[in-house]
C-alpha cells in the first residue's frame, strides 16, 4: 500500500514539474516576442544643432476679480483655456459642467 502512495506522489510531482516547465517556456516565449516587436529608438546625433522652440504666447493681462456667482464668465474662461490647450476653436466643444475644488 505504501508503494502505491509513493508511486502516486512521484507521478504527481513529475506532472507538476512538467506543467511549470511548460508555463516557464510560454512565459519566456512571450517575453521574447515583446522584445522583438519593440520599436527601436534612433540614436541621438550630438552634432545636430538644437531645434528652435516656438516662442510661448504672451500672457494675457490679468482680469479683474470675478463676481461671487458669475458662472457664465467662469465657463468662458474654462472654454478659452481648453481651446488654447487643444489648439481647437471654442466652437468645437461645449462646457457642460464643472466642479469647484475646495
Amino acid at each position: 500500500m505504501l508503494d502505491l502512495f509513493f508511486d502516486g506522489a512521484q507521478i504527481t510531482g513529475l506532472g507538476m514539474l512538467a506543467v511549470f516547465a511548460i508555463i516557464a517556456i510560454i512565459f519566456f516565449a512571450i517575453k521574447g516576442m515583446g522584445l522583438i516587436g519593440k520599436p527601436k529608438k534612433a540614436p541621438k546625433a550630438k552634432a545636430e544643432a538644437p531645434k528652435a522652440e516656438p516662442a510661448p504666447a504672451a500672457a494675457p493681462a490679468p482680469a479683474p476679480a470675478p463676481a461671487a456667482n458669475n458662472d457664465a464668465e467662469l465657463v468662458a474662461v474654462i472654454a478659452a483655456a481648453v481651446s488654447a490647450y487643444c489648439g481647437e476653436p471654442v466652437t468645437k466643444f461645449r462646457v457642460v459642467s464643472f466642479k469647484r475644488i475646495k
